[in-house]
Formats: structure tokens, sequence, C-alpha cells
């Protein structure tokens, strides 16, 4: 009897262990969203290129604040990274956010923010960014699209 219950586990595949598949990832809730994007505040402020640089998608896609052009080359994006890095604008105050929820993995969050420099005053400014972020398959948060801008001057 044991033979034949082998033999019937083998023929339908039953008796192998079943692969447990990794539990979902929780849908993103606003407070997710806005720890994540706090979180890219301080590291824009940090002004270390290469964490600034950490934060994007391989194949972001940037409109950036110093280049007329749409950005799809990483290596074009990593420069205009090094060079807001070069800015020293150390300290980044939020003045308006945004946050909407796309889907489970997806949130854009727009915001107004005061970049100033303890360094460099000159480089002191007022930009407006729309960032979209996406959940990777390793959980972290990458932003995947980014427009900033400066907003136009007072008539």
């Amino acid at each position: 009897m044991l033979a034949a219950a082998a033999a019937t586990c083998a023929m339908l595949g039953g008796c192998q262990k079943a692969e447990v598949a990794a539990p979902a990832a929780a849908a993103v809730t606003e407070a997710d969203a806005s720890k994540a994007f706090d979180d890219t505040v301080k590291v824009w402020g940090s002004m270390d290129a290469a964490k600034i640089k950490a934060m994007y998608a391989p194949d972001v896609v940037s409109f950036d604040i110093a280049s007329p052009a749409m950005t799809t080359d990483r290596a074009a994006f990593d420069k205009n990274q090094d060079a807001f890095a070069a800015a020293k604008l150390d300290k980044i105050t939020v003045s308006a956010k945004k946050i909407q929820i796309v889907d489970g993995d997806t949130f854009i969050v727009s915001s107004v923010s005061d970049g100033a420099s303890s360094t460099t005053p000159a480089n002191n400014s007022t930009f407006r960014c729309t960032d979209v972020y996406h959940r990777g398959e390793d959980g972290k948060w990458w932003i995947v699209n980014e427009n900033c801008s400066a907003p136009p001057k007072a008539a």
C-alpha cells in the first residue's frame, strides 16, 4: 500500500513541497507616502550627490529646474543631480505638499519648497516639484519621474 501511495504521489506531483509565495506588500497609505517624501527632502538637504542619485530609478525621466530639456539619459540625469548637490542647498523647507495615491505601489507628491544655502546664499531659491514614486520588487520607493521648476515671478 505504501508503494502505491508513493507511486500515486509521484505521478500527481503532490508530494513535493509547495513553494510559499512572499506576502504581498501592503497598499501604500498617505502616511507611508508622506514618510517617503520626508525622507527624500532630508536626502536632498544632505547635499550628498551619491545619496541623492540613489533615490531615483535607473530609468528615471525628469524635467530639471536647471535644464530646459526632458532628461531620459541616466548620465545626464546624474550630472544634473551633481549640480544640485553643488548648489549647497542644505536647508530645504517644504511650504506646500499634496499627496495623491495612484495605486497600491504608486503615489505622486506635488510640493513647493524653499532651498537655502548656509555657504552660498546666492543659491537660495524656491522650487516646485512633482515626484512620482513607485515601489520596486525589493520594497524600495523609487522616484521614477520628476518635474521641477521655478515658480513664475509675481507681476
